[in-house]
């Protein structure tokens, strides 16, 4: 596509915010950070706590932390306690619903397969 004009209102969205999204997407995407916003889901904690479930260094976590942070995906509520921001949480289940619909669809397609796999063997042995 040459021309903007060509894009509807949500590939223009999407293209002109498309610096902001995959800085965030590249946030999400480090396994570590990933996981310390799966741990804020169930409420604030403690950079202590993180860092005893997390099993990292603490200058490590101190570096994913600031890379949230910055990315306005977690919060500092208060010295050493961080909570996931609401950005990070919609984020976050917005993975998880797209994730889950997703493993469904494969599912119900390698079951669809299957079906025509067994039916096809069936009808070979027929003739």
């Amino acid at each position: 596509m040459d021309k903007k004009s060509d894009l509807d209102p949500s590939q223009e969205f999407l293209m002109n915010s498309s610096d902001d999204i995959v800085s965030i997407l590249k946030t999400i995407a480090h396994i570590n950070r990933f996981r310390i916003l799966i741990l804020l889901l169930n409420g604030p904690l403690t950079f202590q706590t993180l860092l005893e479930q997390m099993d990292l260094k603490k200058s490590a976590l101190a570096n994913h932390l600031t890379e949230l942070k910055d990315s306005n995906l977690v919060d500092k509520v208060h010295h050493g306690t961080y909570e996931i921001s609401e950005n990070g949480k919609n984020y976050i289940k917005s993975i998880e619903k797209t994730y889950r619909e997703n493993k469904v669809i494969e599912k119900k397609v390698w079951e669809s397969k299957q079906r025509e796999q067994l039916s096809k063997s069936f009808l070979e042995r027929k003739q």
